[in-house]
């Protein structure tokens, strides 16, 4: 009879790999690695339409806000999405208007779908600005979102406050494979796709007109 095999030599099975690859790519998404979407129509259609947008609606450019260039854009406008650069200018601003809100809080809408992009998800303002404009024209029935993974988490993320959906779209692993899946489609992105550990000097936000109000999403 031959002696048994030391535990230190004996090989992992097949699933066993399997359960600790699932285990280390659940790990991974959860710290945050998203791939950063580019600001371009081709991308941000190809992500709103895997999140449910109808096909009578897309994202289009703007060129400008002049009357003559803004008479290119079709109607009606339901949100606005807006890249800018990051300075430290900008970050400090936006400490000051944080403590001034803080101090003076907003009256808010109960129905307004808000999450907060913690710093451990990586590059995902764009998904996050994505999601703000989806969602709240879905609340406000502008549109009717397709089941799928952003209807999904609505619902999962309904009663969470705006702190708990960020964590929560931490585990959203349909949302991310559907946001990298644009980010890294060679055939719409004009640029070259950064990596997951990239730092990206520049950040989405997103406007969203509910009523007579326009919501500035960031």
């Amino acid at each position: 009879m031959a002696a048994p095999a030391q535990a230190k030599d004996a090989k992992p099975s097949t699933e066993e790999k399997s359960a600790a690859d699932k285990s280390d790519q659940s790990k991974k998404i959860e710290q945050g690695n998203w791939l950063a979407l580019e600001s371009n129509p081709g991308p941000l259609n190809k992500f709103s339409a895997r999140m449910g947008l109808p096909d009578n609606l897309a994202f289009c450019d703007i060129f400008g806000l002049d009357a003559e260039l803004l008479a290119f854009v079709p109607q009606p406008v339901l949100a606005v999405m807006l890249l800018f650069p990051s300075s430290a200018a900008i970050k400090e601003y936006k400490l000051k208007q944080q403590t001034e809100l803080t101090e003076k809080p907003q009256k808010l809408r109960d129905d307004l779908f808000y999450l907060h992009q913690h710093d451990e998800i990586g590059n995902a303002c764009g998904t996050v600005a994505m999601i703000h404009a989806l969602a709240n024209n879905h609340v406000l029935k502008n549109l009717q979102l397709k089941d799928g993974p952003l209807t999904k988490f609505m619902t999962k993320a309904a009663k969470m406050d705006w702190s708990e959906r960020g964590w929560e779209l931490l585990k959203a692993t349909d949302i991310q494979e559907g946001s990298e899946a644009a980010a890294s489609d060679k055939d719409d992105n004009q640029t070259k796709t950064p990596s997951k550990d990239d730092k990206v000097n520049a950040h989405f936000i997103a406007f969203v007109r509910m009523d007579k109000e326009l919501y500035e999403l960031d």
